[in-house]
């Protein structure tokens, strides 16, 4: 849930400073940042994103930072 307030909020500010012409511009850097992560991770469809490819914050909390 808080990864949408996180874009509501971009878009909220993307409309505030540049109007509809900000708002295209904010989503296409957020379209353009997932198929980065994408080809990062092997992926050439959202059907082929899996549970695997996700890491929650829980999934950090005993991984040793040394």
């Amino acid at each position: 849930m808080r990864v949408l307030c996180q874009i509501g909020r971009l878009v909220l500010f993307a409309l505030a400073v540049d109007g509809e012409a900000g708002v295209r511009k904010a989503l296409q850097m957020l379209r353009d940042e997932l198929e980065a992560a994408m080809a990062l991770s092997g992926c050439t469809s959202l059907k082929e994103i899996t549970r695997d490819h996700v890491s929650t914050e829980g999934d950090r909390i005993f991984r040793s930072r040394l």
